[in-house]
């Protein structure tokens, strides 16, 4: 009779959630480190485990990683690399540390091979954050007001000397030679422009990441 009081038990419980685990071969960036030759931190995890679930990472100094619960804010932004643009998911930690993945190669300029899985770690992140209770983590997309006011202050200028000048002198000068300039100088200030628009600070819903901030 006892010894099917415990078979019947037993066949009660919940099971133990199984490990699993996804990495992705993005290099990363811990604690805002800005400077470097050659970026040797590659390989980010999102470990399937229940109340263990966590983020993992590889960094030349050793292996790290973090609970969901020690998440407490998410920033998507877009920088660029002097030619195109280069996205970063950057996650802080309740302890005050961050890691800054991104779809850059080892030097730190865009690499369209890592931009795939990069959109795939971006999606399958939130898509796990989103179950956290609302309110416990923070998602923000773009610069801070501050920086992103700069930003457009930079494109102000740029667009009058690059765009403004040149279309000063055609009506001067009336050459249509000068429309190669006008067009050069719009060519030149456009990607800033949208790099300004894309940063445009704003909170966004996890179960909606911003895909302008992916591609």
């Amino acid at each position: 009779m006892r010894r099917g009081r415990i078979g019947r038990s037993l066949a009660g419980m919940t099971p133990l959630p199984a490990t699993a685990s996804t990495s992705y071969d993005l290099y990363f960036v811990v604690d805002g480190k800005r400077f470097f030759w050659r970026n040797p931190n590659h390989g980010v995890t999102l470990i399937d485990a229940g109340r263990e679930s966590a983020i993992a990472w590889r960094a030349e100094s050793g292996e790290d990683r973090r609970l969901w619960t020690d998440i407490v804010a998410v920033n998507m932004l877009s920088a660029t690399d002097g030619k195109q643009a280069v996205n970063h998911c950057i996650v802080r930690f309740r302890d005050g540390r961050t890691l800054a993945v991104t779809d850059a190669g080892a030097s730190g300029q865009v690499d369209q091979d890592r931009t795939p899985p990069y959109r795939d770690f971006a999606r399958a992140l939130h898509a796990r954050l989103a179950l956290a209770p609302h309110g416990t983590i923070r998602f923000t997309a773009g610069v801070s007001e501050g920086r992103h006011t700069g930003m457009m202050v930079i494109g102000a200028i740029a667009a009058l000397f690059f765009v403004g000048t040149p279309l000063v002198l055609l009506f001067i000068v009336r050459d249509w030679r000068v429309l190669g300039v006008l067009a050069a100088g719009a060519a030149f200030v456009w990607p800033f422009w949208k790099i300004v628009e894309t940063n445009r600070p704003r909170d966004y819903d996890p179960k909606n990441p911003p895909p302008e901030l992916m591609d």
